[in-house]
């Protein structure tokens, strides 16, 4: 987590780029491929709105219910379902059924290329919710500031 707190520290010091994290909820399945290194492209079906460069917080939903990592965006993907299976299939950390399955009447394809993945003890839903008693996790995924973050880090270390 050391890394993840020395980038925080420095684009707060920064002023003028205010940075928002992408807060993603993923299956535990796929939140520990992606923390192992076995997944690095995170498939949606929406676009979220960041760029290059921006931070990731990866979230294990039930049962785990906790952070498990963090990482930097490398790109994001917009494709047909056909294109990112056939281009990328090696790094989706799904099988070709569920994937179809997931696109199914779908035209376009979105994939989260993450790096620098960093894998960190579980932060529970639990001390997220101390920290903020309104804290909901989302469905898909939420935007959070780095000073929202620094906040969240400092109360809980």
């Amino acid at each position: 987590m050391l890394f993840f707190i020395r980038y925080i520290k420095q684009d707060v010091k920064n002023k003028n780029k205010i940075k928002r994290y992408l807060f993603i909820s993923v299956k535990p399945e796929f939140a520990n491929k992606i923390v192992s290194k076995e997944k690095s492209i995170e498939l949606r079906k929406i676009r979220p709105h960041v760029i290059v460069g921006d931070y990731v917080i990866i979230y294990a939903s039930s049962p785990l219910k906790s952070v498990v990592g963090f990482g930097i965006i490398k790109q994001i993907i917009e494709t047909t379902p056909e294109q990112m299976w056939q281009k990328y299939h090696l790094l989706l950390g799904i099988d070709k059924i569920r994937f179809e399955g997931y696109y199914a009447g779908k035209e376009k394809s979105i994939g989260i290329e993450v790096e620098n993945i960093r894998k960190v003890a579980p932060i529970h839903l639990d001390k997220l919710r101390a920290i903020d008693p309104n804290f909901h996790p989302p469905q898909v995924y939420r935007y959070v500031s780095n000073e929202d973050i620094c906040k969240a880090i400092s109360d809980y270390l």
